[in-house]
């Protein structure tokens, strides 16, 4: 049965648009647009679907920073799922609860990797749900949870406090300085520039994702979700530039549910349409998945505290920590 469902070796209900249209594009509203790792788009489409007494999955992580999928049917609810988290979600038992809402004719928007869609979709079968909306997200790998767990302990004893929430990219320095925010229990956040932060710094350079993330089949086009979302830091519009520091995202319209969809929230975002190769130059894994470095061979086996195999296997360049102080808007300028 599982050789037979698995969307790893079988093909799955995959989109026909070789050039899905492509958009820049935020949330007009402020407060979803500041709580968000990029623009903010999930919540309008979260919206859009509550407000149709819909059903929202996707992944929120608990106080025992465990990150799973779970379900909302309010705004309240679903606020848990915005951000994005570098590790993979448990599925848990969401693909029976979607199909359960299917067949009861309720509007469902399930939100997660593109391998987890891709599951989705191989279990629901040849069945067409024209009820469901996916949105695969842009994802570069997941990060090992061995990793994640070993980081928070040490985080917990140099604080000596329990950490209750994380956010891996808040926008606190703006979202093109990505910067790690560390809830505890009984003492104000802790904000760390992701340079600095030893989970963070080794997950942006590909050093501790899962193997099957760097032959992933889902990094290409067509995407196997209704819609693509991510960032979109290789912006070229200037209206769009000149907001950049709020959070800018990439959605790909991937076939007419899309499209159709679209038109239905256009008027809470702002948008432009733009080249699907402006979003690719700088988010590479909308086509391809990411080049495993030979680093990822010792880091996870090796001993030694985060931090010990941060500075011994991914020191940082130079040019990094200068572009990091410049910031985004400086560098764009030095390269022209």
């Amino acid at each position: 049965m599982c050789k037979r469902i698995c969307p790893a070796i079988n093909e799955v209900k995959i989109n026909n648009r070789e050039k899905p249209k492509t958009l820049a594009a935020h949330n007009k509203e402020e407060e979803d647009l500041k709580n968000s790792t990029s623009g903010g788009i999930f919540s309008v489409l979260a919206d859009y679907v509550i407000e149709n007494n819909g059903v929202v999955y996707g992944a929120a992580m608990n106080e025992n920073l465990e990150l799973q999928h779970i379900k909302a049917e309010t705004k309240d609810e679903y606020k848990k799922m915005r951000g994005s988290k570098y590790i993979q979600s448990k599925i848990g038992n969401s693909y029976n609860e979607i199909k359960a809402y299917l067949e009861q004719n309720r509007t469902v928007l399930f939100v997660g990797c593109p391998c987890q869609v891709a599951g989705l979709y191989a279990f629901l079968g040849k069945k067409v749900y024209e009820n469901l909306i996916t949105a695969d997200l842009v994802c570069h790998g997941v990060g090992s949870k061995l990793f994640f767990d070993k980081y928070i302990k040490e985080m917990e004893k140099k604080y000596d406090d329990k950490i209750v929430g994380i956010s891996f990219r808040s926008k606190k320095n703006g979202y093109t300085k990505f910067t790690t925010e560390l809830i505890l229990k009984n003492h104000k956040p802790i904000y760390i520039k992701a340079l600095n932060d030893s989970y963070m710094s080794v997950y942006m350079k590909y050093g501790i994702y899962r193997e099957s993330c760097y032959k992933c089949k889902f990094a290409k086009i067509p995407r196997v979700g209704d819609f693509t979302l991510g960032d979109f830091k290789g912006i070229k519009n200037e209206e769009m530039q000149k907001k950049i520091e709020k959070g800018i995202s990439v959605i790909l319209l991937n076939n007419e549910k899309a499209d159709k969809i679209f038109a239905e929230i256009v008027n809470k975002v702002e948008y432009v349409e733009r080249p699907l190769n402006e979003a690719t130059s700088t988010n590479r894994n909308i086509t391809k998945p990411t080049i495993r470095p030979n680093t990822r061979d010792v880091i996870l086996k090796e001993e030694g505290n985060t931090k010990q195999l941060q500075k011994k296997y991914f020191k940082r360049k130079i040019k990094e920590y200068i572009a990091d102080a410049l910031g985004y808007k400086v560098m764009r300028k030095i390269k022209k």
